[in-house]
């Protein structure tokens, strides 16, 4: 059996200055008690992190997982394992994040720019093979859907073939 460990969160807010509201980041720690059998241990073993907002925000916001390097925690004196994949470490950078301060989740032309900046360095600077990448791609879905929320029906852009339609969002959104 899986086991799954699940909490409500409220993060703080702040007030914009087109009176919108902002959701502020949160930092979660999470951790593992108890041990995996020297056998079962593989190079990697996945953890799925979801986060959901309820429907009625879906429209306004896309919650972003940002993985940084663990450390041990402060109960577990063993040493760590294996390295970990943290989207903020300095030798990979996202050239299309952090968002600009004048970007407008509410103007699709802000959205079809940040689509077109995730689309370039995906096909252009992004080595397929990482996590990064997959990582990047993922972005590029909810960028693409925001500037094309009819897909697949009505009118939409056409995108770089090399950029499957692969992913969580994408998959549940077709």
């Amino acid at each position: 059996p899986h086991h799954l460990s699940s909490s409500i969160f409220y993060p703080d807010m702040r007030l914009a200055e087109s009176k919108d509201v902002i959701l502020q980041p949160l930092s979660l720690l999470v951790w593992f008690s108890g041990a995996v059998p020297r056998h079962l241990a593989h190079s990697n073993i996945p953890i799925e992190i979801s986060v959901s907002l309820k429907d009625e925000y879906k429209s306004f916001m896309v919650p972003v997982i940002e993985i940084a390097s663990q450390q041990p925690h402060p109960s577990n004196n063993s040493a760590t394992f294996s390295q970990s994949y943290s989207v903020t470490d300095n030798d990979m950078s996202f050239p299309f994040l952090p968002l600009p301060p004048t970007f407008d989740h509410t103007n699709s032309d802000h959205w079809a720019k940040l689509l077109d900046n995730i689309q370039s360095w995906l096909v252009k600077s992004a080595d397929p093979s990482t996590p990064e990448w997959a990582w990047g791609r993922e972005a590029f879905w909810y960028a693409f859907i925001a500037t094309n929320p009819d897909f697949p029906g009505g009118k939409w852009s056409f995108w770089d073939s090399s950029i499957s339609l692969e992913g969580q969002f994408i998959e549940e959104w077709v």
